[in-house]
């Protein structure tokens, strides 16, 4: 092979290197793009997830709320009911 074959041959080598390295930098810079738009993409489910997470929980307070106001009134009424059954016994024990 003479000097300026394998000159041509080195210069055909280092286009097909340089064309390959293009084409790795092509598909890593795409990559990097789509994985950008990923983390956004969990960015936004995360936020998402805090704000339905703050909503249960505020949800289950107000259950828990009202739970209590029901077992308050239930307690008042248990009450009210003693107090009527006290009423009765000590009507009917009395003579009239």
């Amino acid at each position: 092979m003479s000097n300026t074959d394998l000159h041509q041959a080195f210069s055909e080598r280092q286009q097909k290197l340089s064309d390959a390295l293009g084409e790795i930098r092509r598909k890593m810079e795409g990559l990097m793009a789509e994985n950008q738009r990923l983390r956004e993409v969990v960015r936004l489910a995360e936020s998402e997830l805090r704000k339905r997470r703050d909503q249960v929980q505020h949800m289950e307070q107000e259950i828990q709320g009202l739970d209590d106001k029901r077992s308050e009134a239930r307690a008042r009424m248990d009450d009210v009911m003693e107090q009527l059954d006290t009423l009765l016994e000590q009507s009917e024990s009395t003579p009239s």
